[in-house]
């Protein structure tokens, strides 16, 4: 089986399947945003050293290219995790096949690579080296330069793969390295050390040059990073492979309460989190969420000055903002809450998972995604709008305790299981006009209780209010979950039976 066997092969698979012409129509729509945003970038990358002349006329092109191409590289693996399909995502066809397993590995590699997150850097990199590098530069400078940026792609390309399959065994570690870089670069940038920045002029600033050894530290990185990332999707390629052979999985660990001694409810959390950043849907609706959270923060942390507004548009624009910082990674979430599961439902009930366990599970992993969305913006919005922290921790406390019964309870009525390998972009599967209606009637009205508040108390009574709330209705989730779990019982043969396609 060659390379072209496999491409072949996956075609077939999607022009087959009884989806083809919405996938076709989504594929399309992804291409013409993907050319018309790439003509962009190329643009701004050939016109970069006359934008650069503008803004800081005093700074050479050449010299902030390479200083700052490293956080290029650096944003380029987050996008690649939540974006990127894995290498080892369609390996189960090929395992029973007559060919060596690193063979497969190598050719599901070059598969993966062949993705809009390799050319569009590619392209972008190609600009600016025309544009930026080369007049600058003597003829081997400009070729080490060039081989250097291939270099780091192919690193960002190879580390991709690594952290999917380490992901897999170990989200711990993926969490705490990614974390450890956070704290490194922020602090970096904070105490003014610049050891990203420092540490991409060395290199990039030395291939301009000509110099030998960036260029021998960027082969040898990427050599690691290659070998490393081989040797993962090989492991990862055989725990499929025992699974497969063993009829048993992780994910039949965590139903049945086993794997790490956290009982039933945190391994069934622990599965909702897998099952939400190892596939393709999921995934990208958290980065989309998390792309309107970088929005919502540059717009609190550059409206500054002028007129105060009035009392009702503030209130508004605060509670709204706060309720969107703190918990829109979980409305993300349970927008759909049980429905994630349905291709799997009819396993949740012939395990006997008790809906009571179910139904804090998917409360459980609520309230961790509006944690985790409130600490990467709450230290940014903090540091520059301190005015903010009090209505954010105020509406967090909100957000879990009054919104997840609402979403809960809607979510025993989906009957459309979500297909959880589809791209999330231009995709409405799974929605329903009842459905939507619902999750914004009750939104709005979470929303319209503190901005009432707000406008006819005072902002602290509003606040001190909605905590309080949110902390009442926590501590009475014992009793609220157990009237879920009745009407969860009363539903879930209907659920199931939709879930099925019946």
């Amino acid at each position: 089986m060659t390379l072209l066997d496999v491409l072949r092969h996956q075609w077939h698979q999607q022009t087959r399947s009884p989806t083809s012409g919405r996938s076709l129509i989504g594929g399309l729509l992804l291409l013409l945003a993907a050319a018309y945003f790439g003509s962009l970038f190329v643009a701004a990358g050939w016109y970069y050293p006359q934008v650069v002349a503008e803004v800081a006329p005093g700074q050479d092109p050449l010299r902030l290219l390479n200083e700052f191409l490293l956080y290029g590289a650096v944003g380029l693996v987050p996008m690649r995790f939540f974006l990127q399909r894995s290498a080892g995502s369609d390996v189960r066809p090929y395992l029973h096949l007559p060919l060596r397993r690193p063979r497969i590995v190598r050719i599901l590699q070059v598969v993966s690579s062949l993705s809009l997150l390799n050319l569009l850097p590619l392209v972008v990199l190609a600009s600016l080296w025309g544009s930026t590098v080369r007049p600058a530069t003597s003829a081997v400078g400009a070729a080490c330069w060039a081989v250097g940026a291939l270099l780091l792609v192919a690193t960002t390309q190879f580390l991709n793969g690594l952290l999917r399959a380490v992901w897999d065994r170990h989200a711990g570690f993926v969490l705490g390295a990614a974390g450890l870089l956070a704290v490194v670069v922020a602090g970096g940038y904070w105490t003014g050390g610049q050891l990203l920045q420092s540490a991409s002029a060395w290199l990039f600033e030395g291939l301009a040059a000509g110099r030998v050894a960036p260029l021998l530290v960027l082969i040898g990185g990427a050599t690691g990073m290659s070998v490393a990332a081989h040797r993962a999707l090989r492991g990862r390629l055989y725990s499929v492979l025992g699974d497969t052979e063993e009829g048993h999985t992780h994910a039949g660990a965590a139903l049945q309460g086993r794997g790490r001694g956290w009982g039933r409810v945190a391994s069934l959390a622990l599965l909702d989190l897998k099952l939400i950043l190892r596939n393709k849907r999921p995934r990208q609706m958290l980065l989309g969420a998390l792309l309107l959270e970088a929005f919502f923060v540059f717009q609190v942390v550059t409206t500054t000055g002028g007129e105060p507004p009035p009392p009702v548009l503030d209130a508004f624009i605060t509670v709204v903002f706060s309720i969107v910082l703190t918990g829109f990674l979980g409305f993300q979430y349970g927008g759909f809450t049980y429905a994630w599961h349905g291709a799997h439902f009819a396993g949740l009930l012939a395990r006997a998972v008790r809906p009571r366990t179910l139904v804090r599970s998917q409360y459980a992993t609520f309230c961790v995604l509006c944690v985790v969305g409130t600490a990467l913006v709450l230290p940014v919005v903090g540091a520059l709008r301190p005015s903010m922290i009090a209505p954010m921790g105020a509406l967090l406390l909100y957000n879990l305790g009054v919104m997840p019964p609402v979403l809960l309870g809607l979510g025993v009525w989906s009957r459309e299981a979500v297909a959880l390998d589809q791209s999330a972009f231009f995709n409405y599967q799974g929605n329903t006009t009842a459905t939507f209606a619902g999750e914004f009637v009750g939104a709005l009205a979470a929303m319209a209780l503190p901005v009432g508040l707000w406008v006819a108390l005072g902002r602290s009574v509003a606040l001190v209010s909605a905590a309080a709330l949110g902390a009442l209705v926590i501590v009475l989730s014992p009793f609220w979950t157990r009237v879920l779990e009745r009407v969860f019982h009363w539903q879930r043969h209907d659920m199931a039976t939709g879930f099925r396609g019946e």
